[in-house]
């Protein structure tokens, strides 16, 4: 039986009304939720890499089109194999790419803080509670020893001590937010 097929007799029309089972994290899950997320991704990757490479910065307009591109793929996959398990690993890798080179880039005038963010509830949503849980203390343990070390690999990367804080703060509350609504969710399902 494939990973999007129900796992408990009389489930079966729950796949229907857009959920699927995910193994991984024996959980439901939306399947509109991913294909939206996929699509909104890849689109949002690909207009602004278009932009990135008008304006020159090829990094940047690099990154975002290898991420546009996953993206589809991924949504393609999902889409014509309803195997959307897998298809999340679509989102969730080059995400976390792009996470942590807008994090030590800076992006576009140091706005990639701000996409990191807009990033978070996704990428947790489609790793669950627990396993989105540890992806964000390892996150908030990164970011911290970055922050605290300096460690930027670009030149004139950075960002003054107030920001810093400020976003670690509010990575930590979004993320708190989106692992317990879905935990509860899950509880409810």
């Amino acid at each position: 039986m494939d990973d999007s097929k129900p796992a408990a007799a009389g489930r079966g029309h729950d796949l229907e009304r857009g959920f699927y089972f995910d193994r991984q994290l024996q959980l439901w899950r939306s399947t509109w939720l991913i294909t939206y997320g996929l699509s909104l991704f890849g689109v949002f990757c690909l207009v602004l890499g278009v932009i990135d490479y008008v304006d020159g910065r090829l990094l940047l307009a690099g990154a975002l089109f290898g991420c546009s591109a996953i993206a589809f793929a991924g949504l393609v996959i999902a889409q014509l194999t309803e195997r959307y398990t897998g298809a999340k690993w679509f989102f969730i890798v080059p995400i976390l790419g792009l996470f942590f080179l807008l994090l030590t880039h800076g992006g576009v005038e140091n706005t990639g803080p701000l996409w990191c963010l807009a990033f978070t509830p996704g990428m947790l949503y489609l790793l669950g509670p627990r396993w989105g849980g540890v992806l964000w203390l390892l996150l908030i343990a990164a970011i911290s020893t970055l922050f605290i070390a300096d460690l930027y690999p670009w030149p004139g990367a950075g960002y003054p001590p107030a920001v810093e804080g400020r976003f670690l703060l509010t990575f930590v509350g979004i993320g708190l937010y989106s692992l317990g609504q879905d935990h509860f969710t899950a509880r409810q399902r």
